[in-house]
């Protein structure tokens, strides 16, 4: 058995689970924020956001436009990225979400905040790169089962032959 082969299968079984429990994380940190938000509902998440930003440069449209929906867009991140649908998509959609959150809490003034959703935008930009290894996806199938199951002699090395 081809020992190269075996180190390439073994890491890319790895990066599968790293992929699934990045998924699993963030997924559930989303699905926890929009969670906690449901009591108070659209008006209170607003009303707390008012209060936050009240002193920040932002526009008070754009506070009261980005707390009115985030509970919905928590909620739809967190199954999005349970599902594995166009996982990449879910995940540079989570990174922006999440960017747009780092910078609301710079402007509010808390910079530990932020510094923590920078982690999470980090960590979103690791299940990226590796969700082209997760194996439970659905709709694409993902390059790295593709690669696996290529029968030699196809592909690139069949091209550079020639």
């Amino acid at each position: 058995m081809n020992q190269r082969r075996l180190d390439r299968a073994e890491w890319q079984q790895d990066l599968h689970w790293v992929s699934v429990l990045l998924r699993a994380s963030l997924g559930s940190l989303l699905l926890s924020a929009a969670i906690t938000k449901v009591p108070g509902g659209i008006s209170g998440t607003v009303a707390y956001y008012s209060t936050l930003f009240e002193h920040s440069l932002l526009p008070r449209f754009l506070v009261t436009l980005h707390a009115s929906a985030i509970m919905w867009i928590e909620f739809l991140l967190a199954f999005w990225l349970f599902s594995g649908y166009r996982l990449g998509l879910a995940w540079k959609a989570s990174a922006l979400v999440l960017v747009s959150l780092a910078i609301g809490m710079i402007f509010a003034g808390k910079s530990d905040v932020a510094s923590d959703n920078y982690t999470y935008v980090a960590l979103a930009l690791g299940g990226l790169v590796t969700s082209h290894f997760d194996r439970w996806v659905l709709g694409v199938e993902p390059a790295a089962t593709a690669e696996r199951e290529r029968p030699l002699g196809t592909g690139a090395e069949q091209s550079s032959a020639r």
